[in-house]
């Protein structure tokens, strides 16, 4: 599951309030994949991911990638994003990666509100509700 996923998740059980406070995470099993490399025939690519995460950044949860980049080892972001860094293209480029490339292989996510868990298995969450948590 990647970073980007966990920021727009939210617990639809009937007990949950749907604010916007997110999951906590717990990891167990973290895959960081290499970002890409530059190169002169990358430019395209490079270009592609830095458009993505300028155009992303603007819906993001910020404290919420915050505390799940941390529950996932990574204490690099910065606690806020001001206007010269959303046009820096190496931070762009940054972010991209955490976005994109850091992924939560193995571990739970816990409603900060309900205190219900979704484990997550093999990258992939488990948000089955049993029939008396629907609305």
């Amino acid at each position: 599951m990647r970073l980007l996923t966990h920021n727009v998740m939210r617990n639809n059980t009937s007990a949950a309030s749907h604010s916007e406070t997110p999951f906590r995470i717990t990891a167990t099993q973290v895959r960081v994949d290499e970002p890409t490399i530059p190169s002169n025939n990358s430019t395209d690519n490079e270009r592609r991911e830095i458009e993505f995460a300028k155009h992303t950044l603007p819906i993001l949860k910020w404290k919420s990638l915050l505390q799940g980049a941390s529950a996932m080892g990574l204490d690099s972001l910065p606690p806020s994003v001001t206007p010269e860094l959303a046009n820096d293209e190496g931070f762009l480029r940054a972010l991209y990666h955490v976005l994109m490339d850091v992924h939560l292989v193995n571990g739970m996510l816990t409603c900060s509100e309900t205190g219900r868990e979704f484990p997550v298995t093999d990258g992939i969450v488990n948000m089955m509700l049993e029939e008396d948590e629907c609305e």
